[in-house]
């Protein structure tokens, strides 16, 4: 019997753990500027009260929907910068696709994106990077090129690229000490050197 009641309490407690994991600020950046200053809109509250961001990815909708209490409030996708999920993860919408910010303090932003490829036998998914120079930037794949395109007026952080990065697997490779991606940190330094 203590067994059985030892066991009851594990799964209760570990249930409610789920639950608690599972209630983050959800909730819709209208702006860049938003984004930028962590102000959440349209954010559940924590309370009691009925809430879900339903984003309609299925058919491709260019709405979302968001049931907040007896309120449902529809936005659409390319008239609001994008929202901050459950999981703490800041999503932004750009050109009808949703693209994951994986560094939202740092002054080159990075975003992934993952979908399946391959015939039916061989799916598999694929993870891509993107950068933008801010959060009101276009978004770009995460290459050694389109860094130069972008970055052509910043000569201290053309050359440090050079030296750092081999090709563009490196651009996403993490300093766990400077707990930053190499590529803000090499960014960071050739804006110390451009001002000396």
């Amino acid at each position: 019997m203590k067994k059985l009641v030892l066991i009851m309490q594990l799964f209760i407690f570990g249930f409610s753990s789920v639950l608690v994991a599972q209630q983050g600020t959800q909730g819709v950046y209208l702006t860049a500027d938003d984004f930028k200053s962590n102000k959440i809109s349209y954010a559940n509250n924590q309370s009691n009260e009925k809430y879900k961001l339903h984003l309609n990815e299925f058919f491709n909708a260019p709405t979302i929907k968001i049931i907040k209490g007896d309120k449902i409030i529809k936005l659409k996708k390319d008239s609001i910068y994008g929202y901050h999920d459950k999981n703490n993860q800041s999503i932004r919408f750009y050109n009808k696709e949703e693209y994951t910010i994986i560094n939202s303090s740092d002054n080159i932003l990075m975003y992934i994106k993952s979908s399946v490829e391959g015939d039916l036998k061989n799916r598999h998914l694929v993870t891509k990077y993107y950068f933008s120079t801010d959060a009101n930037s276009p978004i770009y794949p995460l290459t050694k090129h389109n860094l130069r395109t972008s970055y052509y007026n910043n000569a201290s952080f053309l050359k440090l690229m050079d030296v750092y990065f081999y090709n563009d697997n490196d651009l996403i490779t993490y300093d766990y000490q400077s707990k930053s991606y190499n590529l803000n940190r090499i960014y960071t330094n050739s804006k110390i050197e451009s001002n000396k």
